[in-house]
């Protein structure tokens, strides 16, 4: 990865985490009960991380991989708690890799959702107004109609090594060793936002696995159902 890359990464990673709250907004829908989650399948997670030293940040793309894996079912509990069967397994990379046009079906659906996620970002008051949507596309992970919701989970993090924490000490600057999970639930039959929540993880990603289901449980504050 060049160093523009890194560069780019870096700095809206800093910006995630500089910006990010724990937040919930539902839509209204959802709130009333007038639309009930029972069944959802996960999407696969896109996380990032940087491992920020004193001589610069390299994203640290193995640890990305291992955090994306324990989401799904960290995420499935904590729906499970909230009465809805969230699977994180159907599309799964094993099971895309067997069906190549539902791995195209969900590329394009994820990249849908990138191009929508920083809209959410700047205004996510408006889900509970009903005013975002990935539109019928999504029907195409849904063709019987059988499943109620689509989750999907962004993550971005910051892990410091020891130098650099040492560093900024004696210059007496303080650095942010933490992460931020975005979870967006998406009506699976119509597209429409349902549910956007993130917290923040105030401890390093990388180190301290454990405090992931915690920040997830926090995304999930306001869901309906538990």
């Amino acid at each position: 990865m060049s160093r523009t890359t890194i560069a780019s990464i870096a700095t809206a990673t800093v910006l995630f985490l500089s910006t990010a709250a724990s937040a919930q907004f539902e839509n209204p829908d959802l709130k009333s009960r007038k639309i009930v989650v029972k069944t959802a399948v996960i999407l696969p997670p896109d996380v990032k991380v940087l491992k920020s030293g004193v001589k610069g940040s390299e994203e640290l793309v193995e640890e990305e991989r291992k955090i994306e894996g324990t989401l799904p079912p960290i995420i499935g509990a904590v729906m499970q708690e909230r009465h809805c069967s969230a699977d994180g397994n159907s599309l799964n990379s094993a099971a895309l890799e067997k069906d190549q046009e539902l791995k195209y079906a969900v590329a394009d659906l994820q990249k849908r959702f990138d191009e929508l996620f920083p809209q959410l970002r700047r205004k996510p008051k408006d889900i509970r107004k009903g005013r975002f949507t990935l539109g019928d596309e999504v029907a195409k992970l849904n063709p019987s109609g059988a499943t109620d919701a689509l989750v999907f989970v962004r993550g971005f993090g910051q892990s410091n090594t020891g130098g650099k924490v040492f560093l900024s000490a004696l210059a007496g600057v303080s650095v942010f060793s933490g992460a931020v999970f975005h979870v967006v639930v998406v009506d699976a039959r119509t597209g429409v936002v349902l549910y956007y929540g993130e917290s923040v993880q105030p401890q390093d990603p990388v180190k301290n696995p454990a405090k992931t289901q915690k920040a997830i449980d926090r995304s999930f504050k306001n869901f309906p159902g538990k």
